[in-house]
C-alpha cells in the first residue's frame, strides 16, 4: 500500500501520522483496520431511527479514531456533526454534516479499494 498516496487522496496526513507512528508498517495495520470500525454503521442506524445520544456517541468515536489516523477530512466532518447533535437533539445543519460524513467515509473507503 502505498501510504503517501492513500494520505494524499483522502485529504489526510500522512506526515502527521507518521511522526505519531513512526513506521509504515504500523501504520498500514491500523489505517487497514478502520474499515472494521462499527461506529460509523452504528452512526447511520441511530440517525435513522432519530437516536441522537447514540448517534453523538458513535459520531464522537469516529471522530477520535479519525483524529489518531489522521483522516483529516473525515475528521473534520465528524467533528462538525459532533457539534450539531451535542446537546442531544439535531440542528440546522444535521442533515447536510452526516452527509459531509457518509461522503469523507466512503471516500477513505474507497481509497483503501473497498467498495462503500
Amino acid at each position: 500500500m502505498d501510504l503517501k498516496k492513500f494520505y494524499e487522496d483522502i485529504g489526510g496526513s500522512y506526515a502527521e501520522i507518521k511522526a505519531r507512528f513512526g513506521d509504515d508498517s504500523l501504520i498500514e495495520r491500523f489505517v487497514k483496520m478502520f474499515p472494521g470500525d462499527e461506529n460509523f454503521l452504528l452512526l447511520k442506524k441511530h440517525i435513522e431511527e432519530q437516536n441522537w445520544k447514540e448517534a453523538f456517541l458513535s459520531v464522537h468515536t469516529l471522530k477520535g479514531v479519525s483524529a489518531n489516523l489522521s483522516l483529516k477530512k473525515l475528521y473534520s466532518a465528524a467533528s462538525a456533526l459532533t457539534e450539531d447533535i451535542r446537546e442531544g437533539t439535531p440542528s440546522a445543519n444535521t442533515q447536510d454534516d452526516y452527509e459531509k460524513v457518509v461522503a469523507e467515509y466512503n471516500a477513505v473507503i474507497k481509497a483503501l479499494g473497498i467498495d462503500a
